[in-house]
């Protein structure tokens, strides 16, 4: 038994130790206080903004011609997205998941956009569009696409190493 008391002080005093340097501050059972999303949030690309309003105004009109509600610009959602396009430009990877884990909840809080119904579709290769098009041709994209839930929108674009055009369209709505 005073084997495994002294085991357990060091232990213990080895976890003070580490969080006074600054190192596994969170436990192994405890979530990080700085989440990934933050990371992937920081990817800087060349956007372009008329090209993203462009996907915003396809989906707007694809939902319209299915006599769904037009969907209001978010400045939050479209800094999620259009970051998130980097990223998947960067890697060469058309994903919802970013190249760090992150989900789009975990972009979303970390921008402090609320989570209630927030969705993300993600394309390569194409215009705004044909982007739209496919989404539109895939059901589940096109039920996220279409959610009457949803009442913001934002959308990201990015161009990668390969010349290759990157979409990201995140729905959401701002819990009101």
């Amino acid at each position: 038994m005073p084997v495994l008391r002294a085991l357990a002080a060091v232990a213990c005093l080895s976890l003070l130790a580490a969080c006074q340097q600054g190192i596994g501050t969170a436990l192994p059972w405890q979530t990080p206080t700085v989440p990934l999303a933050e990371e992937a949030l920081a990817v800087p690309c060349g956007g372009d903004a008329q090209i993203a309003a462009r996907i915003d105004a396809a989906v707007n009109a694809a939902r319209q011609g299915q006599g769904k509600t037009p969907l209001a610009g978010a400045p939050l959602l479209a800094r999620i997205a259009q970051s998130h396009a980097c990223d998947m430009a960067r890697t060469g990877r058309v994903d919802v998941e970013g190249s760090n884990g992150s989900s789009v909840l975990d972009r979303a809080r970390a921008v402090g956009y609320p989570v209630c119904g927030v969705a993300q579709l993600v394309g390569r290769g194409g215009g705004p569009a044909d982007a739209v098009a496919r989404w539109m041709g895939q059901e589940a994209q096109r039920t996220e696409l279409l959610d009457q839930s949803s009442r913001q929108v934002g959308s990201g674009y990015a161009i990668g190493p390969d010349g290759a055009a990157y979409y990201s369209v995140v729905l959401g709505d701002d819990c009101g």
